[in-house]
């Protein structure tokens, strides 16, 4: 059965008001059929002649059909429904970040952090007092910890000139290449046997 907007806007409106009456109201179930026989009986009332009235005949019929099916004969459902308090399950997830600690860890490879973050971010306490008290009597910590490490790198190589490192390095490629001789000249043997015994058979079955 097709309905008008009009018509359709009057339905819902009035199926709002039954329900306004069941969950605002607490209207008994026979106050509340009441309400809604003068409300459908209201739209069959045509306001002049010359005006058809809102729903015919079939229509009301079918509307209340319809609301006795959905409405009223669960009328005590819908009591239920808006008289008893329902419980509100808040549901979480509990979640544990651990925070790591530079304490607990190696200490980075220098090439790896600049020396200002490593000194300010990943040092322990203690370092980090010390380089506070190095700052308020102004030293730079990692001015003082490079130029420490350069000292340390020139004494390293105090002693050594050219020609030192050349020898060194003619040692060891000397060397290298030695071993590397020596596996070849293995693997050549070992081929050579393989090729023997394998000729072995052929010369055998060629003098017959």
């Amino acid at each position: 059965m097709n309905y008008t907007c009009q018509q359709i806007s009057f339905i819902m409106a009035l199926l709002q008001l039954l329900l306004d009456n069941i969950s605002e109201k607490q209207m008994p179930f026979v106050d509340n059929l009441n309400e809604f026989a003068k409300m459908i009986s209201g739209t069959r009332q045509s306001p002049s002649p010359e005006v058809d009235s809102l729903f015919d005949a079939e229509q009301a019929m079918s509307i209340t059909d319809y609301l006795k099916c959905s409405l009223f004969q669960n009328y005590q459902l819908y009591e239920f429904l808006f008289s008893q308090p329902r419980e509100e399950l808040l549901l979480g997830k509990k979640r544990t970040i651990e925070v790591i600690s530079s304490a607990d860890f190696v200490a980075p490879l220098e090439e790896g952090m600049n020396t200002d973050d490593y000194l300010h971010y990943m040092t322990p306490v203690e370092q980090q007092e010390e380089r506070t008290s190095q700052e308020e009597d102004g030293e730079v910590p990692g001015e003082t910890a490079l130029e420490q490490e350069k000292e340390n790198k020139a004494t390293g190589l105090e002693g050594y000139n050219v020609q030192d490192v050349k020898d060194v390095l003619g040692d060891m490629t000397k060397e290298m290449l030695g071993t590397l001789q020596a596996e070849f000249t293995e693997k050549l043997r070992v081929q050579e046997e393989s090729f023997s015994t394998r000729l072995e058979p052929l010369k055998h079955s060629a003098c017959k």
